[in-house]
């Protein structure tokens, strides 16, 4: 998990991303990816689920639906996968720090976009008249 994180925070700064350099296994590379995907491409895609939860109809409402709780659940599973499956990666924290990045992650950069957007639709559509029934 530490090389994970300071994989983050290297790909953060200057230079190449570390997901292209040879000195990290595996595991760091699939966390470093689950990482950095979820802070920068899963809000974007669970603003767009939230969107269509709230303004779709019928079937498309139940897919997106069913699509957030999958991206919720692969973060948050391959968060705590990394912490303590991948033989290159050494957990140096306790399982309520992995638990607590978990919360924080899967809260603040997954569901948190999906809430605020899902919200701002429901009030768009009941201030302008129309129904998503």
């Amino acid at each position: 998990m530490i090389s994970a994180l300071s994989a983050v925070v290297h790909a953060v700064g200057a230079g190449p991303p570390p997901v292209a350099g040879s000195d990290l296994d595996l595991g760091a590379t699939y966390a470093t990816f689950v990482v950095l995907s979820g802070m920068y491409f899963a809000p974007i895609l669970m603003s767009g689920l939230g969107f269509l939860c709230a303004a779709g109809i019928g079937l498309s409402r139940r897919i997106g639906t069913a699509a957030a709780i999958a991206v919720v659940l692969f973060y948050a599973l391959s968060l705590l996968g990394s912490a303590f499956t991948w033989p290159g990666l050494e957990h140096q924290g306790k399982p309520s720090e992995t638990l607590w990045l978990i919360v924080i992650g899967c809260g603040g950069f997954l569901v948190l976009p999906w809430l605020v957007v899902f919200g701002g639709t429901k009030v768009a559509l009941r201030r302008r008249g129309a129904t998503a029934e």
